[in-house]
């Protein structure tokens, strides 16, 4: 039984990887695909009238202290809550409740 812990690793890892692979090879479907990851889940906080982009900035705003937070506790919590449905799956599949 894979623990939760270590396939929330996996999970994290792999996201920050495929973002850092993105900015060195310069894959731009995969770039579009981390950015999204970045700027929709912090679209509805805005819509809401958290600051959470950096104002005066031309175009598209990066995000601020407060964006990054949330995009950090955003993904952690949707990486665990996948991790714990996947480890509880597999215990019950293995025959350990």
């Amino acid at each position: 039984m894979l623990k939760p812990i270590r396939i929330w690793a996996y999970l994290s890892s792999t996201h920050l990887g495929l973002g850092f692979l993105s900015t060195v090879l310069g894959f731009d479907r995969l770039s579009a695909f981390i950015a999204g990851t970045i700027y929709l889940p912090l679209l509805p906080f805005d819509k809401i009238g958290l600051p959470v982009f950096q104002r005066n900035i031309w175009m598209i705003p990066p995000p601020n202290l407060l964006g990054w937070v949330l995009i950090v506790v955003f993904w952690a919590s949707v990486y665990w809550a996948l991790a714990r449905l996947v480890s509880r799956m597999m215990s019950r599949r293995s025959g350990a409740v």
